[in-house]
């Protein structure tokens, strides 16, 4: 089935009406032989499949370190072809009794999907220091606002471990400990814009391996403690991205959509709740004949995502079913894959000669489609694929061609001369997925 609906509409996609916002041209896979720029990095010549699909975060993380957590990255740095594209991931692994201390990403918000264990998380507001805290099962998210400081540690008796998205190809982090205390800023300022008293500025600096002298050389502050902890504090990054002109902007549902998003439900009625979804946490309906169900978690279903760039979704692909030809004309789409093995992949613009990227990937694996440009699942497993997707949006649209062909009132006579597929084929296809001649 999946063969025989692929490949007519394989040659009619240029119907497809989407706006792209993101880049100019497709993609950008990152040069990182270059210099880094505001925009990002300058484009690699002669990209391949292999640039989009990222096989990092298949491993656990090393926890044997001081917070007893690991964050393992695909950020550009780690993973060029997310250049550009306005999304990025990581894994996070937390030991029993380990915590993701308070930190912040300058550039981009973040979804954390739970994928096994617990994990206590949450996050300070700035206009009311309002503090939104949540314990997360497999299957849940929560959303943290960009810039805002927040926390995970593990609630459980075993190993917590979660995927997580981030609305930028370079979220970067500043931890808070680690900004104050690892670092030559003099104890006497720490005291003074902190208010801690000096032994505890001293006993932490001791433990993160910061010194009392603005003169102290980097070498000389590295300690066994501060050289245990650095794998999981990724790269301190400065950003002048901005988001919202507010913390936070949760969907106010009752009032009509806007094209920059919904009005922003009062704040005084604004809970923990709004900020954590399980409609992830099982199957959707399941779409024949795709074989596949789909769980959003769009503004629509998690209304905290509005104006924050980024939502998610959960896709269940049966045995040979597939995820057919669409589009998400306003986000690009960063794929977890967590059971199964899947055949996926995109086709270029015209302008790029219609190129194809698809590539094997296998639970653990990463891969990315450029915003607007046509892409598919194939579950070429032999059990049922699980796969987690994050989006550079909030509301990222979703066109399925085949749906866009037959399953309305498209007339047969102009679906035949727009698509130059047979008429035979065309009714076929109209009758498969109820539409009318």
């Amino acid at each position: 089935m999946a063969k025989a609906v692929m490949l007519p509409v394989l040659l009619s996609f240029l119907l497809l009406p989407f706006s792209s916002m993101a880049l100019t041209q497709d993609f950008c896979v990152a040069d990182l032989s270059c210099a880094d720029t505001p925009a990002g990095y300058p484009c690699k010549a002669g990209a391949g499949a292999g640039d989009f699909a990222y096989h990092g975060l298949a491993t656990a993380g090393n926890t044997s370190n001081l917070i007893k957590a690991a964050v393992t990255p695909a950020f550009v740095g780690q993973f060029p072809g997310v250049n550009g594209l306005g999304i990025s991931a990581a894994r996070l692994d937390i030991a029993v009794g380990g915590v993701v201390p308070l930190h912040t990403h300058p550039a981009a918000s973040e979804l954390l999907f739970v994928t096994q264990g617990s994990i206590a998380a949450g996050f300070i507001s700035s206009s009311s220091n309002t503090v939104y805290t949540k314990t997360l099962y497999a299957g849940d998210i929560m959303v943290f606002p960009q810039g805002l400081l927040h926390y995970q540690y593990n609630a459980g008796s075993s190993v917590a471990v979660a995927l997580v998205a981030f609305s930028g190809p370079n979220p970067g982090l500043q931890i808070t400990d680690y900004a104050l205390f690892a670092n030559n800023l003099p104890s006497a300022v720490v005291e003074k814009v902190t208010f801690l008293d000096d032994a505890q500025v001293k006993k932490l600096k001791s433990v993160l391996g910061g010194s009392d002298s603005m003169y102290t050389s980097t070498k000389a502050m590295a300690t066994k403690s501060t050289a245990a902890l650095l794998p999981v504090l990724l790269l301190l990054t400065i950003s002048t991205a901005t988001a919202l002109t507010q913390d936070f902007c949760v969907a106010n549902r009752a009032l009509p959509d806007t094209p920059s998003g919904y009005s922003c439900k009062p704040p005084s009625i604004v809970t923990a709740n709004d900020f954590a979804y399980s409609g992830l946490n099982k199957p959707g309906a399941l779409i024949k004949p795709f074989n596949t169900s789909l769980a959003s978690a769009f503004v629509d279903q998690f209304p905290a995502v509005n104006g924050l760039g980024i939502s998610a979704s959960r896709v269940d692909i049966l045995k040979d079913g597939v995820v057919p030809l669409h589009t998400h004309p306003l986000g690009s789409e960063l794929l977890f894959v967590a059971e199964g093995t899947l055949l996926t992949g995109f086709i270029s613009s015209f302008a790029n000669n219609n190129k194809v990227y698809a590539r094997r990937v296998s639970k653990g694996d990463v891969f990315v489609f450029p915003q607007g440009l046509l892409h598919f699942q194939y579950n070429v497993g032999n059990t049922t694929a699980v796969a987690f997707a994050a989006y550079s949006s909030a509301n990222p649209g979703l066109q399925v061609t085949d749906l866009a062909f037959f399953a309305n009132n498209f007339p047969t006579p102009d679906v035949v001369r727009g698509t130059f597929i047979d008429e035979k084929e065309v009714m076929r296809l109209k009758d498969l997925f109820g539409g009318s001649a």
